[in-house]
């Protein structure tokens, strides 16, 4: 028998991804909601299940062996439930001639009586099922089955609260970039300020966003020169050229700072004080 498939179906999976919680270890919130399901409806089995594109795979189960971890999704009768958007109720899965057929209801684990709410996401995807089954044919009442739904919501939330997580450490990780460049920014925007003008300005100026204008009795503007410089350079590799000059600035923002004096401007190899 051609099996159903939801007409959303290659939506449905790129949203299930989203979760990243398929192939996760089990966990507590989820093991207890099956568990309670399968008590109410009086069950021998309850399972937690995201249906892939082949496989069902259960992220809880209750009643079943440790090592039944997933299934064929053909084989399924939860494939038909996510193609629904409520409960599916079949209390003999042998007299239903959808089913009746199923490798699992013919042979292990013979189930006979299913009861299936889906898992509907907050933008209507149905991404697996919350179901009580049992082997043997079984009724159960209507207040029972308003129980399965309720769960089944209880699950979603559950797995949506994982899915906000996820996004939340998407958004701080993205703001933690987002710092990192700005703070390298200013870092550059720092050692330019300092280039450029004197520490006491620049500071204020980072401060304030302006400076406060000063009044000054007298001001005198020295320029200096190196001698022969130019002939200088023409002697020397770059590398040597380079760190003479470090020296010969060094020194002179030492001269600068012993007389409180403010370098303002160093052009070439000419500084204005």
């Amino acid at each position: 028998m051609l099996q159903p498939v939801p007409v959303n179906e290659a939506d449905r999976l790129a949203t299930l991804a989203l979760y990243q919680v398929v192939d996760t270890p089990p966990e507590f919130a989820h093991d207890a909601l099956t568990e309670l399901a399968a008590q109410i409806c009086n069950c021998p089995a309850a399972i937690l299940s995201l249906l892939e594109e082949r496989r069902q795979w259960f992220k809880s189960k209750y009643g079943l062996p440790a090592d039944f971890a997933e299934c064929p999704r053909e084989i399924t009768v939860c494939n038909t439930t996510i193609c629904s958007n409520d409960l599916l109720y079949v209390p003999d899965l042998n007299r239903d001639p959808r089913f009746k057929d199923l490798p699992i209801v013919i042979g292990e684990p013979y189930l006979r009586f299913y009861c299936g709410m889906p898992l509907i996401n907050r933008d209507g995807y149905a991404l697996g099922t919350l179901c009580v089954v049992d082997f043997k044919a079984h009724e159960i009442s209507p207040s029972q089955r308003e129980a399965v739904r309720r769960l089944a919501q209880q699950a979603m939330a559950q797995l949506e609260l994982r899915r906000q997580l996820l996004e939340r450490d998407v958004l701080l990780g993205q703001l933690s970039e987002a710092k990192a460049v700005a703070e390298a920014a200013r870092a550059r925007s720092d050692v330019l300020l300092r280039n450029i003008l004197p520490a006491s300005i620049a500071e204020e100026l980072k401060a304030h966003g302006r400076v406060r204008p000063r009044y000054y009795e007298a001001a005198t503007v020295m320029f200096a020169d190196f001698k022969d410089f130019v002939r200088l350079t023409e002697t020397l590799d770059p590398a040597s050229l380079i760190e003479q000059l470090n020296q010969n600035f060094a020194r002179f923002d030492q001269i600068v700072e012993g007389n409180r004096l403010e370098t303002l401007k160093t052009i070439g190899d000419v500084t204005c004080a």
